[in-house]
């Protein structure tokens, strides 16, 4: 029962998906960062669902990637993109650590925060559009996996890398998280995702993995310089910079 609890409040807390209404308790959040990939699976599935749907009625390609670029905000409910904007603006503050986890919590939008977010969205828009434009199905069979895999790589930083600080959403689910258990998830639906985007295209699966495992490395090494650790918010960030570059690299090699 603790395990469908959990796969339950994966989906409450990280997409706006209607789920039913449970009383938690300490135990029922264990194995919630296994289960948190699966949002990306249902998501990576509407991305999907839209590219063949957009095709059979023709819609234009500006259009067809203006949606691609706003079904994560409708599925998770820009939970993510909150966590990207708040970082931008941490990070651009240029003061010392303590200020920078200050900034994490604070409600208000930063200009920083606009101005990287207009990038993000430009650079993203472009590289879906370019996607769009080429219309081949299997570029989009292996969009649909960059969902999944950076959620994965996201609970897999969750779970092992350091926290920045003992409060927050994020440290309310690793604290008590089953590490060894929930590792385990994660493996086997890292293998179950190279397999599968690797069936598609191997070599293009290789580029956008490459991309992933670059990014996360960058994360380690920004959170832990700039923040002493990961939060809710800089895993947010790491999910909206891991799907970006990976999108960007398949547009690229999608010509080959």
């Amino acid at each position: 029962m603790n395990w469908v609890k959990s796969l339950i409040i994966a989906f409450s807390m990280y997409s706006k998906i209607p789920m039913p209404h449970l009383n938690l308790e300490e135990k029922d959040m264990r194995y919630v960062m296994g289960f948190f990939p699966l949002v990306g699976l249902v998501l990576g599935a509407c991305q999907f669902i839209w590219y063949k749907l957009s095709a059979f009625l023709g819609v234009p390609n500006v259009s067809r990637a203006l949606i691609f670029l706003v079904l994560p905000v409708i599925v998770t409910g820009g939970i993510h993109v909150d966590g990207y904007m708040d970082t931008s603006d941490a990070i651009h503050s240029y003061g010392d650590r303590e200020k920078k986890l200050s900034i994490l919590k604070d409600s208000h939008i930063g200009a920083f925060a606009v101005i990287r977010l207009l990038v993000y969205s430009a650079v993203y828009f472009a590289a879906l559009f370019w996607m769009a434009e080429q219309g081949k199905e299997q570029a989009f069979l292996l969009f649909a996996g960059i969902f999944y895999l950076s959620r994965i790589l996201s609970g897999f930083a969750a779970v092992n890398f350091r926290g920045a600080r003992k409060n927050g959403m994020l440290y309310t689910f690793t604290s008590v998280t089953d590490r060894y258990r929930v590792n385990a998830l994660l493996g086997i639906q890292f293998v179950i995702c190279l397999v599968g985007m690797g069936l598609v295209d191997i070599y293009k699966t290789g580029a956008v993995f490459l991309a992933a495992g670059l990014v996360l490395c960058y994360y380690r090494h920004m959170a832990y310089k700039e923040f002493g650790g990961v939060t809710g918010d800089l895993a947010g960030y790491f999910l909206c910079v891991s799907e970006l570059c990976m999108t960007v690299v398949l547009a690229c090699v999608n010509i080959l």
